[in-house]
Parts: structure tokens; C-alpha cells; sequence
């Protein structure tokens, strides 16, 4: 298993879902089976842009679509308890330790000059 395809799709992602409007998320299992499906083609075109082919990606993800509906309905989840909105503001909140986690790893780097 490719660990720099994993590690490109889990950050990938990450940050397509951090940035998407709830608004534009399918509201239906079909409807959002196609994006991921959409978002899963996008992925692996950055990915091969990177230089990670799709057989590399192909042998760490069965399913990247599914995987990709997985993590959008679990941002959502997320996003759904922490407001009691049926479609809140943001599929990542701000408080989400990982978003907290990288702004430290920021100032880090910028303390370090790096």
C-alpha cells in the first residue's frame, strides 16, 4: 500500500471538504454518490499532476468514491452535532482539532523561519 497515495488522498479531501459549501452538498444517497464520484475523478487527476498514478491510489483505496461520501457524511455528522443545524454553516468547524492542530504546525514552522 502506497502511503504517499494515502496521505495525498486523506489531505486532499480534507481540504475539499473543509471548503465546501453545505448548500452545495447532495442532499440524496444518488445524488451524492455522484459527487464523490465527480470529486474521486478530480482527485485522481491532482494526484497523477503530483506524480501518483491511479494504479498507486487504485491499491490504497477499494472505492475512492465511497471513501469520499464517507468522509463528506461524516463531516457532516460532525458539523450537524456541534450545531443542531440540519446543514450547518461549515462541513469542518473551526474547533476541529485537526484545523487547530495545522495552524500550530503553521506558527511552528514561521517561529522556525521555515
Amino acid at each position: 500500500m502506497s502511503e504517499r497515495a494515502l496521505e495525498f488522498v486523506e489531505t486532499w479531501v480534507e481540504g475539499k471538504i473543509e471548503v465546501m459549501d453545505p448548500s452545495t452538498v447532495a442532499k440524496t444517497a444518488a445524488h451524492l454518490r455522484a459527487q464523490a464520484k465527480s470529486l474521486a475523478e478530480q482527485c485522481v487527476k491532482d494526484a497523477q499532476g503530483k506524480g501518483i498514478p491511479k494504479s498507486e491510489i487504485d491499491r490504497a483505496f477499494d472505492d475512492l468514491a465511497a471513501f469520499i461520501t464517507g468522509q463528506i457524511d461524516e463531516a457532516r455528522d460532525r458539523g450537524a452535532d456541534r450545531s443542531g443545524e440540519a446543514h450547518p454553516g461549515s462541513l469542518v468547524e473551526a474547533d476541529d482539532p485537526r484545523v487547530i492542530d495545522e495552524e500550530e504546525d503553521e506558527a511552528k514552522k514561521d517561529a522556525k523561519g521555515g
